[in-house]
């Protein structure tokens, strides 16, 4: 492995170690020069005091980097002060993922093999008929989740609201040979990481379009037989919820799933607005229903948190 430059990240200096033995070193090496050191499974944390610069240590390389770093930092860095908002957590996350990188840097490349990691973990997990979520994982949920949602899937065209980096439609084209899968999500950059990973993956036929849940003209995308919102509702407020349901259910021709996490409270690393319970999903369901004028059904299961399937008669 060749040297790795540091990256900096406003206060934070990130630098990629070799193995155990080359992070030890220079921790011991930054500790005789007076620094403070916190050690956590997968960081070693280093600031001088009375200073508000921190020297960040880690041993991931361009193999390892995965959806799972997600996890990591929200986990143990944000009680050292690292993560204080959803700007900051990506910035943290994205100067990890560089420093495993020479010099100079293509950004794109870097998210490409942050995104290829990811991808094959999921397909990895998901094909296994059981999974070890004793450990923290950001990955092995999804995968559950995803496998859920794929054995839930109906008909020959899949609408995924908020797709992020693509992974679910890439997933369940190959899972399920669905004729017509359309993403969408309304952040532009992801959106472009969302198409190149479809790329590399040869993975054509998905069209990934730039829309807002909660853009009047969303209904316009037309209808496909099962519409998927994974992990997004919890991104809203409780007031922009019955519109984001009224849109919802417009594009939707036969099923729609909606998949959430229950917490005790919003993760605001994450950019949460709302925690959602049994209960409250539950709530969302009949309010669909109403909605449906009686022409439909719902039910929720347990599966990484919730699921709301809406049934359309």
């Amino acid at each position: 492995m060749s040297k790795q430059e540091a990256v900096r990240i406003g206060n934070v200096l990130v630098i990629a170690k070799q193995d155990e033995l080359a992070l030890d070193k220079r921790s011991v090496d930054l500790l005789s020069k007076g620094y403070q050191i916190s050690k956590t499974s997968h960081f070693v944390i280093c600031q001088q005091p009375g200073s508000d610069q921190i020297i960040l240590l880690h041993t991931f390389n361009q193999e390892t980097i995965n959806a799972d770093l997600i996890c990591f930092i929200e986990d143990q860095l944000a009680s050292a002060g690292l993560v204080t908002s959803t700007r900051a957590f990506g910035v943290v996350l994205f100067g990890i993922l560089a420093s495993t990188f020479p010099g100079p840097r293509n950004q794109l490349a870097i998210w490409r093999q942050f995104c290829i990691n990811t991808l094959n973990r999921l397909r990895s997990q998901i094909m296994q008929p059981s999974l070890d979520l004793s450990d923290i994982s950001y990955i092995a949920p999804f995968a559950t989740i995803y496998r859920r949602i794929a054995e839930l899937h109906i008909g020959q065209s899949l609408l995924d609201v908020g797709s992020s980096f693509g992974f679910f439609p890439i997933l369940m084209f190959e899972l399920l040979s669905i004729t017509c899968i359309v993403a969408c999500d309304n952040n532009p950059d992801i959106l472009t990481l969302a198409t190149d990973l479809a790329s590399v993956t040869d993975t054509p036929n998905i069209t990934f379009m730039l829309k807002d849940l909660l853009a009047t003209d969303f209904g316009n995308m037309g209808h496909c037989d099962t519409v998927t919102a994974i992990h997004l509702l919890e991104h809203l407020s409780e007031d922009e919820m019955p519109q984001a349901f009224d849109h919802l259910l417009r594009v939707t021709r036969r099923r729609l799933i909606i998949s959430v996490p229950y917490e005790e409270q919003a993760t605001l690393a994450y950019g949460h607005q709302q925690v959602f319970t049994r209960e409250k999903l539950e709530t969302w369901g009949k309010w669909c229903v109403e909605y449906l004028q009686e022409r439909g059904h719902f039910w929720c299961e347990d599966v990484m948190g919730g699921l709301l399937v809406v049934e359309r008669q």
